[in-house]
């Protein structure tokens, strides 16, 4: 078959949440991969006999239960027919930070995320309270935001989602500050940080709330057997409505014919289609799929002034040494400092001071063979920090284990495999400029009706991704696919799609 009523560019999670949505309305469904399979950021790859994640640490919205207008990873896979599929681990607490004076498990729920904060901090428990019922306040709101602002007019909305309207504006940094004034607490509250790739001055306040209260109220997942897991899940869910996958089909043009979308070519074949979803790079997919004549100058304004994220380093690790006893947990972020800011101009250099522990099999123990288990070493880093990554990936290595030998000194003579993955290795394997790990960065610039929409406006384009709407993390693309379907359908509110699926 060579004619469909939607392609997808793209196997991240963001375009196999669209795909399989369409596909499941009674749309035909095709998805090319460039990569022999599917996933992109969440993909798994393997190395002699272990199974690693490339890169997801945790996700949340996987759970029935949450705040409202949450679970949109649960809803999908419902409306799929897929929960029976698939298994998530809840993980609880969701992950510990270390510093040189403080080492704290960040619990879920807000009561005991407060009350385990405030016992380090207590004279500041009402504004911590305060503070964090106002991110799970503002998470309701954001949820709604898009149905509200298409049905109400602008005063109208301002008075049903009085948060958004006061804080869209405002970084992590600004609002915290109003509430506590410690600031180590405001470092430990914010040491999830790295999750949107940007520290707390920077980071929006709107969507850093989201981020907090998913794993704090929606609970915080990982996927049995390892991330990969999701990924084949709704690739089953697109197959069992009909729709179709092909991997190594990289898309090198979108044909447009009579000012909208008409077909794509892939391993030199036209397949025709009047809708396109990429979830493939923005820029590659407007200036080189397609081309800047069919875009208006100020779209292309604004794509150019758009800045994109931070890559990650990452070190995978396969050891014989028992995680258990080492109390480091499922996530563990060691920082040398609680000034995130200085901790993020230091990284902007090429430096490492900080990293994240993640071990997946505390959690999941059937990852290795019994007496072992896995380890992923991640810290951010720009593309650019070096000439030749592979020149210097053997030396970041090495600056990664330095620290975690710190916090897990035994390590050392316990490794049974080890590899490295630079941002020019995410770049090979994601096709995300620079190996860009968020897409663009979550700036108060840069979300909301800021950042690219879901439907461009070309006639039959969509976006998914992190590149678009709301934003990066595996939540959030999961989101904009399910916005691309609701666009692609012509729905006004999320809830009509649930309704019609």
């Amino acid at each position: 078959m060579s004619n469909y009523d939607v392609i997808v560019i793209g196997s991240g999670i963001g375009g196999l949440t669209a795909a399989a949505l369409l596909a499941k309305s009674g749309k035909s469904v095709i998805v090319l991969e460039a990569h022999d399979r599917p996933g992109g950021y969440a993909h798994g790859f393997k190395r002699k006999k272990y199974q690693f994640d490339s890169g997801v640490h945790l996700i949340s919205g996987c759970g029935a239960q949450g705040y409202s207008g949450g679970q949109v990873i649960y809803k999908t896979l419902h409306a799929l027919d897929m929960l029976n599929e698939i298994e998530f681990i809840n993980i609880n607490p969701f992950s510990h930070t270390h510093y040189p004076e403080l080492n704290i498990a960040l619990p879920q729920t807000i009561e005991a995320f407060v009350d385990v904060l405030a016992k380090q901090f207590p004279e500041q428990r009402q504004g911590l309270k305060a503070l964090t019922e106002l991110c799970l306040q503002l998470s309701e709101e954001i949820a709604v935001a898009d149905e509200l602002m298409a049905e109400l007019d602008i005063e109208q909305a301002q008075k049903l989602m009085p948060a958004l309207f006061k804080y869209r504006k405002a970084t992590l940094a600004e609002v915290a500050s109003q509430f506590i004034n410690d600031p180590k607490l405001l470092g430990v509250f914010a040491s999830n940080w790295p999750y949107l790739g940007l520290p707390p001055s920077k980071v929006s306040f709107v969507y850093w709330s989201t981020m907090l209260i998913g794993y704090m109220v929606d609970g915080s997942y990982y996927c049995k057997g390892g991330f990969q897991s999701l990924a084949n899940t709704l690739v089953k869910g697109l197959q069992r409505y009909g729709g179709e996958i092909k991997y190594k089909s990289a898309v090198k043009k979108i044909i447009i014919e009579n000012e909208q979308v008409a077909a794509v070519i892939a391993n030199g074949k036209r397949i025709d289609a009047s809708v396109v979803i990429s979830n493939a790079d923005i820029r590659q997919t407007v200036f080189n799929m397609i081309g800047e004549q069919h875009f208006t100058l100020r779209y292309l304004q604004k794509l150019n002034k758009m800045q994109h994220s931070l890559s990650i380093f990452a070190v995978y690790i396969a050891t014989d040494l028992d995680l258990v006893t080492t109390g480091i947990g499922h996530e563990l972020f060691c920082y040398a400092d609680f000034d995130h800011d200085k901790n993020y101009a230091k990284t902007l250099q090429g430096e490492v001071t900080w990293i994240s522990i993640t071990a997946p099999t505390l959690v999941d123990p059937n990852l290795v063979p019994a007496g072992e288990h896995l380890l992923m070493l991640t810290t951010l880093l720009p593309y650019q920090a070096v000439d030749s990554w592979k020149q210097a990936k053997s030396k970041y290595i090495q600056d990664m284990l330095s620290i975690v030998y710190k916090i897990i000194p035994d390590l050392e003579n316990h490794i049974l495999y080890i590899e490295g993955g630079s941002p020019s290795t995410m770049q090979r394997y994601t096709q995300n400029y620079q190996g860009a790990a968020y897409g663009w960065d979550v700036t108060p610039a840069q979300v909301g009706p800021a950042r690219i929409q879901n439907k461009s406006p070309l006639k039959g384009l969509y976006f998914a991704g992190h590149w678009t709407s709301p934003g990066g993390g595996v939540y959030g693309v999961s989101v904009s696919g399910v916005q691309a379907a609701q666009k692609v359908l012509g729905l006004s509110k999320q809830s009509d799609l649930w309704t019609v699926l």
